[in-house]
């Protein structure tokens, strides 16, 4: 920034009251590129105007090979002299009384970790738009100057491309690209800010999935999030967890001097929905950080009010039956849900200062999880949602057919293989193997297989279905293939009736 382009305050030199040690402090207290971007979005949602949906750009700038430049712009109700003062100071409470800007380190953690500590940033913002801005730069130091530019020309890297006239507040940071790197969950480093933005755009629609899924009442988001490469701006699609066989139960819990109802969903790993769970401009594709079935990824989502505040949370919530927290295991990739709260005040289930994790020393936490430990979860959450299935679907061909002999007791071969659900009545025996995910070959060889065994018994089935979550064109026409395969002889040697298999959806069933 040139001198001749701003304005010294008179008076405006802010005296931080700690050493450059604090900054450096602040800087190595291991959060992910992706978190402390996250902290300064989280202001921005915090900064919304009354009565506005909150709307916050993200450019990424690739500054040299190993440099990248960060722009953040909202248009929210910005900060001027006095507000910017208090943010820059080190315990000072928060400016807003929102609950994103829950313990008022937003800034210096945000900064300090993107930068490094001592590297470059700007910081600018103003309350209206006939006002100037109030700019003051990094690296951090003991004593901070405010300057007043009448516009952000010599703020903003050249030639960016801003989607709306006037933005209230501006971070701009220089980052390494090392850094950046560590939003990345698996896969080789990546350098081109494309495939960085990838990954920033399910960081971001998994936690703040509240904010940009569609309100029930007015059809729009309460905010939009839109990240900009080059002359490319995509807007941040909400991520979902991917729950099959989702089961619900609400409980209430005491928090904060409040009696809380809180929303838990839990089941199996949708693997179908995980592979086509994030929306981008060739289509849906898979998600590479979150839900990956494996033992990182299992647990739940705590979502509190639009914010997701904890992913993949297990050993943090439950305890074994000896009391130590339970152990991540194999036997838990399947497992996935989601604990919703409602938006709770400053001080109840708090998080840590930089806001990576729970404060589970707090009472609140205590006397949630203590509750969660009602529900524990599943060791083969795959079996107990089949399980639920079956039964399900039992219940549905006893309620359509009252007077059918519906059972899951039937076997076959000498193994005594049990077949999922008989349906049986004079003239009629259908059989039903049910999977809780997407189907796989081997379940349609499974079906044929209970068809054989009950012909060789002496039963003829009258049609075999297989249920699942969904399935592939190719499983259709195997499918086809195996109805004109000729069925096994009775036992008396004559021919069978012909194969009558069949496959169809939990939805086209009324299983989901």
């Amino acid at each position: 920034m040139a001198s001749n382009e701003v304005t010294k305050y008179p008076g405006r030199t802010i005296r931080l009251g700690v050493t450059s040690r604090a900054f450096d402090g602040l800087a190595h207290q291991n959060m992910r590129f992706d978190q402390a971007v996250l902290e300064l979005v989280d202001n921005s949602l915090a900064a919304v105007q009354p009565g506005q949906k909150a709307l916050i750009q993200l450019l990424l700038i690739p500054k040299s090979k190993d440099t990248l430049t960060l722009v953040i712009l909202d248009w929210g109700i910005g900060m001027d002299a006095g507000g910017m003062e208090a943010a820059l100071q080190l315990g000072a409470a928060p400016v807003s009384g929102n609950r994103l800007n829950e313990h008022g380190f937003w800034l210096k953690n945000a900064l300090a970790s993107l930068s490094m500590g001592s590297g470059a940033w700007t910081l600018a913002s103003r309350r209206a738009e006939n006002q100037p801005y109030c700019v003051t730069q990094g690296p951090f130091d003991v004593n901070m100057t405010l300057y007043e530019l009448p516009d952000l020309q010599p703020v903003l890297p050249a030639g960016v491309q801003i989607c709306r006239p006037d933005p209230r507040t501006v971070v701009v940071v220089d980052t390494p690209v090392s850094y950046a790197r560590t939003m990345q969950s698996r896969g080789g480093p990546c350098s081109d800010a494309v495939t960085m933005r990838s990954w920033l755009l399910e960081h971001f629609g998994v936690k703040y999935r509240g904010y940009l899924n569609l309100d029930r009442v007015t059809m729009e988001p309460s905010a939009k999030i839109l990240i900009t490469v080059g002359d490319s701006s995509l807007p941040v699609p909400p991520v979902e967890v991917p729950i099959a066989n989702a089961q619900t139960v609400k409980f209430p819990v005491e928090l904060g001097g409040q009696v809380v109802c809180v929303t838990y969903r839990y089941g199996l790993l949708d693997t179908d929905r995980r592979d086509h769970l994030i929306m981008t401009p060739d289509g849906l594709v898979k998600a590479k950080c979150y839900y990956q079935g494996n033992i990182p990824t299992q647990g739940i989502d705590i979502r509190m009010g639009k914010r997701v505040i904890a992913t993949a949370q297990l050993e943090q919530i439950w305890r074994s039956d000896r009391g130590e927290p339970l152990a991540r295991h194999n036997c838990y990739n399947a497992f996935v849900g989601e604990l919703l709260l409602p938006e709770l005040p400053r001080g109840v289930l708090p998080t840590l200062n930089n806001k990576t994790g729970l404060d589970l020393a707090d009472s609140g936490w205590q006397n949630l999880c203590g509750k969660l430990n009602e529900y524990m979860p599943p060791k083969s959450v795959k079996n107990m949602s089949e399980e639920r299935l079956k039964q399900r679907w039992m219940d549905i061909l006893k309620a359509a057919c009252p007077t059918d002999k519906v059972t899951d007791e039937c076997s076959v071969w000498p193994t005594g293989t049990r077949i999922d659900v008989v349906a049986e009545a004079p003239g009629k025996l259908e059989l039903y193997e049910l999977k809780a995910g997407r189907s796989e070959p081997q379940n349609l060889y499974q079906l044929k297989m209970y068809w054989d065994g009950l012909v060789l018994q002496g039963c003829q089935p009258t049609h075999g279905t297989l249920l699942v979550q969904n399935y592939s064109s190719d499983l259709k026409l195997m499918l086809d293939q195996m109805n004109r395969l000729p069925p096994p002889l009775t036992r008396d040697g004559r021919p069978s009736a012909p194969y009558a298999l069949d496959i169809a959806t939990h939805a086209e069933k009324h299983l989901s």
